[in-house]
């Protein structure tokens, strides 16, 4: 097959999000001897959208990688103020959704032109992410030329129910979710495909996590480590969680020691009883993981969370966000955590893993079975490789 995937930024150095997903799908389908390329921009930072990578074609990891400019970055100044009458509930005209969609970006007019020139030289095109405008704006345009597969990666906000995107789902000729809970979410807002199929998302459950080394290299002792492990953004929950750790251990009703892995979008306080590691690669991921003694996803906006799947990889019982309806069915189908809604539920849960061993165990194993069952590289491949055939064969 030759594929083309269309993603808002793309790159070693964004780690996370459906952006690394996309990448990850990228590199594992063209070793599977598909003929694999991306169109993307040449940003780097989702904050504001600027250039960063040089225009034009290059190789990474043997994909070809088309990237156009941004026509201008994004600001506060002009944004916030549609945003805010976007996403108001009595509701935006259209017009005003357009404008709102454009302006969260990337505002990449050379992205549509360049899949009206191009995308029908591909047997399928997919889109990664329903939310930007690289994908809101630019799916009509491949879909008139060749077959497209959205990935939605979608959760429950504002932005999921506005009309913009309406013309989009109309496109597509398939639609890819990673969770039944994505899918579901989908079916409640009306939104269906000719195709339709919860495909998941690959997962590494080879990568072995050191964490004595983890300890080491940054210093900790032998006490309980409490880990979370993503962007320090408030989207996804971390500021909420710094403030539950932070209270139990001032309240001394822990002590357990909060570590912080991840690039920092917002900064938190310093703390004594915390420890930020900032941006790590993909081992130093691994041994954090290995070295929790309980892993917790904080967040309240998922389609499918990959660190909680890295955690059980590594066998850590996890701590999940009980308001988010894909974390919650993710360890209900796995057996691999404990939901929790709020400080008191969230130290209940907390004291309960950390006084008992033998029920982290129980839940590290069974969550790590669960992700070899449903996630491991080759059996998603192949889910993968079928839908995109039969997208190719409807055409």
């Amino acid at each position: 097959m030759r594929i083309l995937y269309c993603v808002q930024r793309y790159g070693e150095e964004i780690a996370g999000g459906a952006e690394a997903a996309c990448r990850s799908l990228a590199e594992r389908m063209a070793r599977r001897g598909h003929e694999v390329e991306v169109l993307t921009t040449c940003a780097l930072s989702y904050n504001d959208w600027s250039d960063h990578f040089p225009e034009g074609t290059s190789t990474l990891n043997g994909i070809v990688v088309h990237r156009v400019r941004v026509r201008e970055p994004r600001t506060t100044e002009r944004f916030w103020p549609l945003h805010v009458r976007t996403t108001d509930p009595g509701g935006a005209a259209l017009a005003v959704e357009r404008d709102w969609l454009r302006t969260l970006g990337p505002d990449a007019p050379s992205f549509v032109a360049w899949l009206t020139m191009h995308a029908g030289s591909f047997d399928v095109v997919v889109f990664f992410t329903y939310l930007y405008a690289t994908t809101g704006l630019a799916v009509r345009a491949a879909a008139e030329v060749a077959p497209v597969v959205l990935q939605p990666t979608a959760h429950d906000e504002p932005a999921f129910w506005l009309d913009v995107y309406r013309p989009m789902y109309d496109a597509v000729t398939a639609l890819a979710f990673l969770t039944p809970e994505e899918q579901q979410l989908a079916a409640a807002r009306r939104v269906d495909a000719a195709m339709n199929e919860v495909v998941g998302l690959g997962v590494d459950t080879t990568i072995i996590g050191d964490g004595e080394r983890f300890r080491r290299d940054f210093e900790l002792g032998g006490e309980p480590l409490v880990v979370y492990l993503g962007r320090i953004d408030p989207g996804k929950g971390p500021d909420e969680l710094f403030r539950f750790m932070t209270y139990l251990i001032d309240a001394g009703r822990t002590d357990a020691r909060f570590v912080v892995v991840g690039e920092a979008v917002m900064q938190l306080p310093d703390h004594p009883g915390v420890t930020f590691t900032g941006f790590v690669d993909e081992q130093t991921k691994a041994d954090a993981l290995a070295a929790a003694t309980v892993f917790v996803q904080p967040s309240y906006f998922e389609s499918f969370s990959l660190s909680l799947c890295e955690a059980w990889v590594q066998g850590r019982p996890a701590l999940v966000q009980g308001r988010c309806t894909v974390l919650r069915g993710q360890v209900e189908r796995s057996g691999g955590g404990i939901p929790y809604s709020g400080l008191a539920a969230f130290d209940a849960a907390l004291r309960r893993l950390l006084s008992d061993p033998n029920l982290r165990e129980h839940l590290g194993v069974a969550g790590r079975a669960y992700v070899e069952a449903s996630y491991a590289w080759p059996a998603v491949l192949d889910r993968y490789e079928t839908l995109l055939e039969r997208v190719i064969g409807a055409r």
